[in-house]
């Protein structure tokens, strides 16, 4: 009796809802912090254990980068498609981490550029899927009443990770070596695996009452909002002695999708007097492609790619050229970017809970592109109050801040905008993405988004400053800013 009293208490706490929101928070931190955990260091790993010469550092910067974004972008929806059919979520999360460890591993084995790009490509699909699978984790275990709240909460969290990462990074090369520092993202990595580990999904029983009641609502809709159980128990027994009824519901996919393959009413009966619970897989895009907010959230997380990745293309072979600064200074850039959101998220939140998440965000993306602009100028020579010296690094520093301080009024739009689209839908129509939602396809829209950014802002960065120079290319991304805006 006490052992099952013993088993029964840890379930309770490793099922509750704070511990599975804590375990997903902890794992896209871990994400974020190994995204960037490279970025301040890149630059030595090519020169000291690849041999990369100095004058093609830029270009191999972006092919590095390049190849995370596009594996993300290429598993992305192949990852949304596989986790919306899973009963369980754990497993592919489990998956995930085996990924990043892989990844990390190789990166930091590498001494040909083949093998450092091998790794960031599989670190890139296991993180990316973290994300994906993570975020819908999280919209099934607090319910959509609760998604953006949560959401909003745990992006203070996970943002930390972009944080993290590089000052973890550049300071430890610096002070205690290669392989320590290394050893840091690993172990990283480890308390993750514990974590998920110890983790245990919503139990079988509470699935089946959400799927009980989900089906109740077709059939009795005013039982369910009056909270009937008897009445919901009878019908459902009903249904279940009805032999044509349960063939239906165990059958494959494609009989559940209507002949052409369009949305379905679900208020309309099938031909064989019961409801359709699945729609086609084209028709889950047609929706959300066509309704403007998605298309706005997915815009925004496109912008935030293109400038972050464009920060971590360029800014730390810039500073080390123009101003001879080594890795801990570098990390201490990244540091001015991502500190601000940190400290004003919570403000920015409760600001547009009170007047609208619509004008703070255009003022976030206007300040954005300004200071993109003005983080061109130091060293560029055409302005002669800020070349290289100390005036020129301390504009170059204000101006980094002052993009942190703009990017607390964007971070997480997109995400927030998409969650928003399908909760919408859904409450209208339960069934219109089929039995187990669409957050996941969701959020793989908004990754690959976000990943699109990255595939693109890399390639166009790394060009634009060799070809144009350090000041146009930041130009050029202030501007896709304020294009967002409009």
């Amino acid at each position: 009796m006490p052992a099952h009293r013993d088993v029964h208490h840890g379930y309770r706490w490793r099922a509750s809802n704070i511990f599975i929101v804590t375990c997903i928070t902890i794992a896209l931190s871990t994400e974020t912090f190994l995204y960037s955990f490279i970025v301040p260091i890149l630059q030595v790993m090519l020169r000291d254990r690849l041999g990369i010469d100095d004058s093609k550092a830029q270009s191999t910067t972006s092919t590095v980068l390049f190849s995370h974004a596009f594996a993300c972008a290429i598993s992305a929806p192949i990852t949304g498609q596989i986790s919306d059919k899973m009963s369980s979520r754990k497993i592919p999360l489990l998956i995930t981490l085996g990924a990043e460890l892989l990844g990390t591993v190789l990166c930091a084995a590498a001494t040909s550029l083949p093998i450092l790009i091998m790794g960031r490509v599989i670190q890139a699909i296991g993180g990316n899927a973290t994300w994906i699978i993570g975020l819908a984790t999280i919209a099934d275990t607090v319910g959509a009443d609760n998604t953006s709240r949560t959401l909003a909460t745990i992006s203070m969290f996970y943002m930390s990770g972009m944080l993290i990462g590089p000052i973890t990074s550049g300071t430890l090369l610096r002070f205690v070596g290669y392989w320590p520092t290394w050893g840091t993202a690993i172990a990283v990595l480890v308390i993750d695996m514990v974590m998920r580990v110890v983790m245990i999904e919503k139990p079988v029983e509470n699935k089946k009452d959400k799927g009980v009641k989900r089906k109740n609502s077709i059939t009795d809709e005013d039982s369910l909002l009056h909270g009937d159980l008897e009445s919901t128990t009878s019908q459902i027994d009903h249904i279940s002695s009805v032999d044509e009824t349960t063939g239906l519901l165990t059958s494959s996919p494609k009989s559940h999708d209507s002949p052409s393959g369009s949305l379905r009413d679900p208020d309309v009966p099938s031909e064989t007097g019961v409801r359709k619970h699945t729609v086609s897989q084209p028709s889950f895009y047609r929706v959300l492609l066509t309704n403007p907010r998605a298309l706005t959230g997915m815009a925004c997380h496109l912008t935030a790619g293109l400038v972050l990745t464009s920060l971590d293309t360029t800014l730390p072979l810039h500073v080390t050229r123009e101003f001879g600064w080594d890795t801990s200074r570098v990390s201490l850039m990244f540091l001015l970017v991502q500190t601000p959101f940190l400290i004003l998220g919570p403000l920015t939140g409760w600001l547009k809970d009170r007047i609208g998440s619509r004008v703070p965000t255009g003022i976030g993306y206007v300040s954005s592109g300004v200071m993109m602009w003005i983080l061109g100028i130091p060293g560029s020579g055409l302005f002669s109050f800020a070349g290289a010296g100390d005036s020129g690094k301390l504009l170059y520093a204000a101006s980094l801040l002052g993009l942190g301080i703009a990017r607390s009024l964007t971070t997480g739009a997109g995400i927030l905008e998409m969650t928003t689209v399908i909760r919408d839908l859904q409450a209208d129509n339960p069934e219109i993405f089929g039995p187990k939602g669409g957050y996941s396809r969701g959020y793989s829209l908004t990754n690959m988004s976000w990943t699109a950014g990255m595939l693109i802002g890399p390639v166009l960065s790394g060009w634009l400053t060799e070809t144009a120079g350090y000041y146009y290319m930041n130009l050029t991304f202030g501007k896709s800013n304020n294009l967002t805006f409009y």
